[in-house]
């Protein structure tokens, strides 16, 4: 048999095996790049500078394989066949699945504008997720299928530099002073201090150690483009304040709506006074998230229940079902939750889904209706009674009235 319908059988034991696309093509540097960028949107595939350069094709030696990682994250495995003239391309896909997050960071660290988060998202979520080390064995499989031979397979990873860095300094290891390394040492300070107290949901405090934090931030800082550094800043600080939310015991499922609208308000600043009043907006609504949803002033079973809540908010939720659900007896629980937090579980539910519904009627666009339907309420105008309520206005006046509200 020859190597290449050796080649073609590969083909299809790894996409049978992995769900992961793969083309066979020549090896040369335009092949490669058409057929790799099949696979990519418009706004990828003319938008990013592509991975892999003609001196990395050139250097390829068969027998090897090859496992790249590009500026965005996405993984592709190559060999070389047919002496050095055919090569088998199985990409793209995700090591980890995409989070908001990971695609936030992603267009991040490549310089991209934020808008682009949404069609990003479901490019990623559209990409299968295989773990490397069985990406690694199905690989070799299908390599010693081509090549007829069981010796052991050389395996190396390319990791490209950035295409895109984020300016932050031109500080040396060697050219860092005594005066550098003291503004360092402050900045660190006021940021653990900024954190800790983020927390604790210390709006005040938090300002404070911000307004600190920034002042010797802008002493180490110096780049051509005070904007973008100010933007590049704030999703950092973005990061760093979901991180330390997370610390009292806030789900990070519900810290991604805050999170990855934050970092569209940071990216649209027009201004740096924009950009500047954004992070304070964004230290004091993570501030006052924290106080109205920490968990960790509650024991570990009421925090399994409200974190049962909140997980599974928009289905039929009951006493008898979550107590189920996290294995305890629905009496146990019941009297267990209110004397911590002072409600009974159903009033609970109440308010965390009017909490939820109140934060899509100031960060997305959709419809009251979808929006009551989506948290849990299957009858539009007892979600209008309690909404006003818990709120004392109507959803759509708060729509009307809400800016920057979690």
């Amino acid at each position: 048999m020859e190597e290449q319908e050796k080649a073609l059988i590969s083909k299809q034991f790894i996409e049978v095996m992995l769900k992961v696309p793969v083309i066979l093509c020549p090896a040369r540097m335009e092949a490669i790049e058409t057929g790799i960028k099949e696979y990519f949107p418009d706004f990828i595939r003319n938008g990013f500078p592509f991975f892999i350069t003609r001196s990395m094709v050139e250097s390829l030696q068969p027998g090897t394989l090859y496992h790249i990682t590009d500026f965005i994250n996405l993984h592709n495995n190559l060999f070389l066949y047919d002496g050095k003239n055919q090569v088998l391309i199985a990409g793209p896909y995700l090591a980890h699945p995409a989070d908001t997050a990971f695609c936030e960071q992603s267009l991040q660290d490549n310089g991209k504008n934020l808008s682009l988060l949404v069609p990003f998202s479901q490019f990623c979520l559209s990409l299968p997720v295989v773990g490397s080390s069985q990406m690694l064995e199905v690989m070799r499989t299908a390599m010693r299928v081509i090549t007829g031979t069981d010796r052991e397979i050389p395996y190396l990873h390319y990791e490209p530099q950035r295409h895109y860095t984020q300016e932050i300094s031109n500080l040396s290891a060697e050219g860092v002073d005594a005066a550098s390394m003291e503004l360092l040492e402050h900045r660190y300070y006021y940021e653990k201090l900024l954190l800790q107290e983020v927390a604790q949901g210390s709006q005040d405090l938090a300002l404070k150690y911000y307004r600190q934090f920034s002042q010797e931030s802008r002493s180490i800082v110096r780049t051509e483009d005070p904007l973008r550094t100010a933007k590049n800043l704030g999703f950092s600080l973005n990061t760093m304040l979901r991180k330390s939310a997370e610390t009292a015991g806030i789900h990070p499922v519900y810290l991604d709506i805050i999170s990855s609208n934050f970092a569209m308000l940071i990216e649209n600043a027009n201004t740096m006074r924009e950009a500047q009043e954004c992070k304070s907006q964004m230290i004091s609504a993570y501030c006052r998230f924290v106080r109205k949803n920490r968990l960790d002033q509650y024991s570990p079973l009421v925090r399994k229940a409200i974190t049962y809540i909140r997980i599974y908010l928009a289905d039929q939720l009951t006493l008898a079902g979550i107590a189920k659900g996290i294995r305890v007896s629905p009496s146990y629980l019941s009297r267990l939750f209110n004397r911590e937090t002072g409600d009974s579980i159903s009033n609970y539910i109440t308010k965390a889904r009017v909490e939820k519904a109140a934060g899509l009627l100031s960060f997305s666009g959709m419809s009251i209706q979808n929006i009551a339907f989506y948290v849990g309420f299957g009858d539009l105008n007892y979600f209008s009674r309690c909404f006003k309520k818990y709120k004392r206005m109507t959803p759509t006046e708060y729509r009307a009235s809400s800016s920057i509200g979690v």
